[in-house]
Protein backbone atom coordinates (compact mmCIF):
# COMPACT_ATOMS: atom_id res chain seq x y z
CA UNK A 1 0.00 0.00 0.00
CA UNK A 2 1.32 3.43 -0.97
CA UNK A 3 2.28 5.79 1.85
CA UNK A 4 0.35 9.04 2.25
CA UNK A 5 2.24 11.74 0.33
CA UNK A 6 3.47 13.56 3.45
CA UNK A 7 5.35 10.49 4.73
CA UNK A 8 7.81 10.58 1.82
CA UNK A 9 7.73 14.31 1.10
CA UNK A 10 8.96 15.58 4.48
CA UNK A 11 12.33 13.85 4.58
CA UNK A 12 15.99 14.65 4.07
CA UNK A 13 15.50 16.19 0.62
CA UNK A 14 12.86 18.56 2.01
CA UNK A 15 15.32 19.69 4.67
CA UNK A 16 17.89 20.43 1.98
CA UNK A 17 15.65 22.37 -0.42
CA UNK A 18 13.31 24.15 2.03
CA UNK A 19 15.02 27.53 2.16
CA UNK A 20 13.51 30.70 3.66
CA UNK A 21 14.98 34.17 3.88
CA UNK A 22 12.05 35.65 5.81
CA UNK A 23 12.18 33.55 9.00
CA UNK A 24 13.43 36.43 11.18
CA UNK A 25 10.60 38.65 9.89
CA UNK A 26 8.04 35.91 10.57
CA UNK A 27 9.34 35.34 14.10
CA UNK A 28 9.08 39.08 14.78
CA UNK A 29 5.44 38.97 13.66
CA UNK A 30 4.75 35.93 15.82
CA UNK A 31 6.26 37.73 18.80
CA UNK A 32 3.76 40.56 18.30
CA UNK A 33 0.85 38.12 18.05
CA UNK A 34 1.95 36.02 21.05
CA UNK A 35 2.81 38.90 23.38
CA UNK A 36 5.04 38.70 26.45
CA UNK A 37 6.76 35.28 26.54
CA UNK A 38 6.66 35.07 30.34
CA UNK A 39 5.03 31.77 31.37
CA UNK A 40 3.61 31.17 27.86
CA UNK A 41 3.55 27.60 26.54
CA UNK A 42 3.37 27.25 22.76
CA UNK A 43 2.73 24.19 20.58
CA UNK A 44 4.45 24.38 17.19
CA UNK A 45 2.29 21.95 15.19
CA UNK A 46 4.16 20.60 12.19
CA UNK A 47 7.38 22.06 13.56
CA UNK A 48 9.60 20.32 11.00
CA UNK A 49 13.27 21.05 11.59
CA UNK A 50 12.52 23.85 14.05
CA UNK A 51 12.63 26.91 11.80
CA UNK A 52 10.26 28.83 14.11
CA UNK A 53 10.40 26.90 17.38
CA UNK A 54 14.11 27.47 17.96
CA UNK A 55 14.11 31.29 17.63
CA UNK A 56 10.88 31.52 19.65
CA UNK A 57 12.53 29.49 22.42
CA UNK A 58 15.48 31.87 22.31
CA UNK A 59 13.02 34.74 22.91
CA UNK A 60 11.83 33.09 26.13
CA UNK A 61 8.71 31.17 25.07
CA UNK A 62 8.30 27.59 26.26
CA UNK A 63 7.81 25.86 22.91
CA UNK A 64 7.01 22.21 22.28
CA UNK A 65 7.56 20.98 18.73
CA UNK A 66 5.24 18.36 17.23
CA UNK A 67 5.71 16.61 13.90
CA UNK A 68 5.25 13.24 12.21
CA UNK A 69 8.54 13.31 10.28
CA UNK A 70 11.30 11.43 12.10
CA UNK A 71 13.85 12.81 9.62
CA UNK A 72 12.94 16.46 10.21
CA UNK A 73 12.76 15.99 13.99
CA UNK A 74 16.27 14.51 13.89
CA UNK A 75 17.55 17.57 12.02
CA UNK A 76 15.86 19.76 14.63
CA UNK A 77 17.48 17.85 17.51
CA UNK A 78 20.88 18.01 15.80
CA UNK A 79 20.61 21.80 15.72
CA UNK A 80 19.16 22.41 19.19
CA UNK A 81 18.44 20.08 22.11
CA UNK A 82 16.69 22.74 24.22
CA UNK A 83 13.33 22.51 22.46
CA UNK A 84 11.26 19.48 23.55
CA UNK A 85 9.81 17.65 20.57
CA UNK A 86 7.15 14.98 20.19
CA UNK A 87 6.54 12.76 17.18
CA UNK A 88 2.93 11.99 16.33
CA UNK A 89 -0.19 12.43 14.22
CA UNK A 90 -1.74 15.91 14.24
CA UNK A 91 -5.24 14.41 14.41
CA UNK A 92 -4.62 13.13 17.94
CA UNK A 93 -2.54 15.48 20.07
CA UNK A 94 -1.43 13.83 23.35
CA UNK A 95 -1.73 16.94 25.51
CA UNK A 96 -4.07 18.46 28.07
CA UNK A 97 -5.82 21.80 27.28
CA UNK A 98 -2.91 23.84 28.61
CA UNK A 99 -1.38 25.71 25.66
CA UNK A 100 -1.48 29.48 25.41
CA UNK A 101 -1.09 29.21 21.64
CA UNK A 102 -0.92 26.63 18.87
CA UNK A 103 1.03 27.52 15.73
CA UNK A 104 0.34 26.00 12.33
CA UNK A 105 2.82 27.66 9.99
CA UNK A 106 3.74 27.40 6.31
CA UNK A 107 0.55 25.53 5.38
CA UNK A 108 0.55 22.54 7.72
CA UNK A 109 -3.25 22.18 7.48
CA UNK A 110 -5.24 20.36 4.79
CA UNK A 111 -3.00 17.33 4.21
CA UNK A 112 -5.70 14.65 4.29
CA UNK A 113 -7.89 13.39 1.45
CA UNK A 114 -10.83 12.86 3.80
CA UNK A 115 -12.44 16.15 4.86
CA UNK A 116 -13.42 14.59 8.18
CA UNK A 117 -9.74 14.01 8.93
CA UNK A 118 -8.87 17.60 8.08
CA UNK A 119 -11.66 18.78 10.37
CA UNK A 120 -10.36 16.52 13.15
CA UNK A 121 -7.09 18.49 13.08
CA UNK A 122 -8.99 21.68 13.91
CA UNK A 123 -10.82 19.84 16.68
CA UNK A 124 -7.56 18.48 18.11
CA UNK A 125 -6.05 21.98 18.11
CA UNK A 126 -9.02 23.40 19.98
CA UNK A 127 -8.88 20.60 22.55
CA UNK A 128 -5.30 21.42 23.63
CA UNK A 129 -5.80 25.19 23.91
CA UNK A 130 -6.70 26.71 27.25
CA UNK A 131 -9.75 29.03 27.24
CA UNK A 132 -8.65 32.29 25.66
CA UNK A 133 -5.66 30.61 23.99
CA UNK A 134 -4.75 31.55 20.42
CA UNK A 135 -4.53 29.51 17.23
CA UNK A 136 -2.19 31.18 14.71
CA UNK A 137 -2.44 29.65 11.24
CA UNK A 138 -0.39 30.64 8.18
CA UNK A 139 -1.76 29.38 4.86
CA UNK A 140 -1.58 29.97 1.13
CA UNK A 141 -4.12 32.58 0.04
CA UNK A 142 -6.37 30.54 -2.24
CA UNK A 143 -7.63 33.58 -4.18
CA UNK A 144 -4.10 34.80 -4.87
CA UNK A 145 -3.00 31.35 -6.02
CA UNK A 146 -5.87 31.14 -8.51
CA UNK A 147 -5.19 34.60 -9.95
CA UNK A 148 -1.41 34.17 -10.07
CA UNK A 149 -1.25 30.44 -10.72
CA UNK A 150 2.20 29.21 -11.74
CA UNK A 151 2.07 25.67 -13.17
CA UNK A 152 5.84 25.19 -13.18
CA UNK A 153 8.82 26.58 -11.25
CA UNK A 154 12.51 25.69 -11.11
CA UNK A 155 14.64 26.44 -8.04
CA UNK A 156 18.34 26.00 -7.33
CA UNK A 157 19.48 25.21 -3.81
CA UNK A 158 23.18 24.46 -3.39
CA UNK A 159 23.86 21.45 -5.66
CA UNK A 160 20.15 20.63 -6.06
CA UNK A 161 17.81 21.59 -8.89
CA UNK A 162 14.16 21.45 -7.84
CA UNK A 163 11.38 21.31 -10.44
CA UNK A 164 7.82 21.88 -9.18
CA UNK A 165 4.89 21.10 -11.48
CA UNK A 166 1.45 22.09 -10.18
CA UNK A 167 -2.20 21.67 -10.99
CA UNK A 168 -5.16 23.11 -9.10
CA UNK A 169 -8.58 21.48 -8.80
CA UNK A 170 -11.15 24.26 -8.20
CA UNK A 171 -13.83 21.73 -7.26
CA UNK A 172 -12.08 20.23 -4.23
CA UNK A 173 -9.71 23.22 -3.70
CA UNK A 174 -6.57 21.12 -3.78
CA UNK A 175 -3.14 21.92 -5.19
CA UNK A 176 -1.35 18.87 -6.58
CA UNK A 177 2.42 19.33 -6.86
CA UNK A 178 4.94 16.96 -8.41
CA UNK A 179 8.41 17.85 -7.09
CA UNK A 180 11.47 16.50 -8.87
CA UNK A 181 14.80 16.83 -7.08
CA UNK A 182 17.79 16.58 -9.42
CA UNK A 183 21.26 16.04 -8.01
CA UNK A 184 23.92 15.26 -10.59
CA UNK A 185 22.62 12.34 -12.63
CA UNK A 186 20.01 11.26 -10.04
CA UNK A 187 16.35 12.24 -9.87
CA UNK A 188 13.97 11.79 -6.95
CA UNK A 189 10.26 12.55 -7.17
CA UNK A 190 7.77 13.54 -4.49
CA UNK A 191 4.09 14.38 -4.53
CA UNK A 192 2.05 16.73 -2.37
CA UNK A 193 -1.70 17.34 -2.28
CA UNK A 194 -2.84 20.24 -0.10
CA UNK A 195 -6.38 21.43 0.56
CA UNK A 196 -6.73 25.22 0.42
CA UNK A 197 -9.31 27.19 2.41
CA UNK A 198 -11.12 30.48 2.04
CA UNK A 199 -11.62 32.79 5.00
CA UNK A 200 -15.33 31.96 5.00
CA UNK A 201 -14.65 28.22 5.19
CA UNK A 202 -12.16 28.68 8.01
CA UNK A 203 -14.58 30.86 9.94
CA UNK A 204 -17.24 28.13 9.83
CA UNK A 205 -14.87 25.24 10.55
CA UNK A 206 -13.20 26.98 13.48
CA UNK A 207 -16.50 28.12 14.98
CA UNK A 208 -17.61 24.48 14.99
CA UNK A 209 -14.72 23.67 17.37
CA UNK A 210 -15.15 26.72 19.63
CA UNK A 211 -12.51 28.89 17.95
CA UNK A 212 -13.40 32.45 16.98
CA UNK A 213 -11.38 34.39 14.39
CA UNK A 214 -10.19 37.67 15.88
CA UNK A 215 -7.55 38.86 13.39
CA UNK A 216 -6.74 38.28 9.71
CA UNK A 217 -3.49 39.26 7.97
CA UNK A 218 -1.83 38.83 4.60
CA UNK A 219 1.37 37.43 6.10
CA UNK A 220 3.33 37.09 9.32
CA UNK A 221 4.70 40.58 8.71
CA UNK A 222 1.10 41.52 9.66
CA UNK A 223 0.30 43.30 6.41
CA UNK A 224 -3.44 43.73 5.63
CA UNK A 225 -5.06 40.75 3.93
CA UNK A 226 -6.45 41.10 0.41
CA UNK A 227 -6.48 39.03 -2.76
CA UNK A 228 -3.04 40.36 -3.73
CA UNK A 229 -1.31 38.88 -0.67
CA UNK A 230 0.09 35.40 -1.28
CA UNK A 231 -0.51 34.35 2.32
CA UNK A 232 -3.45 34.17 4.69
CA UNK A 233 -2.77 34.39 8.42
CA UNK A 234 -5.66 33.65 10.77
CA UNK A 235 -5.63 34.35 14.50
CA UNK A 236 -8.45 32.61 16.36
CA UNK A 237 -9.19 32.44 20.08
CA UNK A 238 -10.55 29.54 22.11
CA UNK A 239 -13.94 30.53 23.45
CA UNK A 240 -14.16 30.88 27.22
CA UNK A 241 -17.71 30.05 28.24
CA UNK A 242 -16.95 30.63 31.94
CA UNK A 243 -15.87 34.22 31.36
CA UNK A 244 -18.33 36.85 32.55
Amino acid sequence: MKNPWYIDYFGDDYYRFDHHEDTDLEVAGLEQLLGDPDQKTILDLGCGYGRHSMPLTALGYHVIGYDLSAALLKHARDQNHRVPRVRGDMQALPFHPSFDAVLSLFTTIGYFEDEAENFQVFRAISEVLRPGGRFICQLVNRDYLIRQFTPQEIHHQDELIILEERTFNPIDNRVHTQTTVMEGSTRRQYESVIRLYTVTELDLLLAAVDLSISEIYGGLDLRPFNWDTNQLVIVAEKMDYDKD
